[in-house]
């Protein structure tokens, strides 16, 4: 298994999580995805017409994917897995996602009472 493919496996441990602070997976959220070095034109033309929008990182050594989904377990082992082999296709380091969360907490940002 591949570096890029170990992050498939580490993600259904953050899902579990998101699921346990009341995120339903089925919501459609923000998601950005994270690619390192590689053929980063390749990669990122790859990434467009799967319906992403794409632009290189900071130190234009990689580029940022994102576009709305829902996450869950059928993304883990598709969507995401699908992104990892890209990765590695183009000799990429697949680096990681995050997810905006739909569901927040009662009262999560409210100032407290002093």
């Amino acid at each position: 298994m591949s570096e890029n493919l170990k992050q498939v496996d580490s993600a259904k441990e953050v899902l579990r999580v998101l699921e346990e602070h009341g995120e339903d997976m089925a919501d459609v959220r923000h998601v950005i995805h994270y690619f390192y070095g590689g053929n980063v034109e390749a990669l990122g033309a790859a990434l467009r017409e799967l319906g992403y929008g794409t632009e290189p990182t900071a130190g234009d050594d990689g580029i940022v994917a994102d576009r709305e989904e829902a996450i869950g377990e059928e993304w883990r082992t598709t969507t995401l897995r699908h992104l990892c082999e890209l990765a590695d296709t183009y000799g990429a380091e697949y680096e990681g996602w995050e997810a905006s969360m739909e569901r927040q907490p009662e009262g999560a940002g409210e100032d407290e009472e002093e």
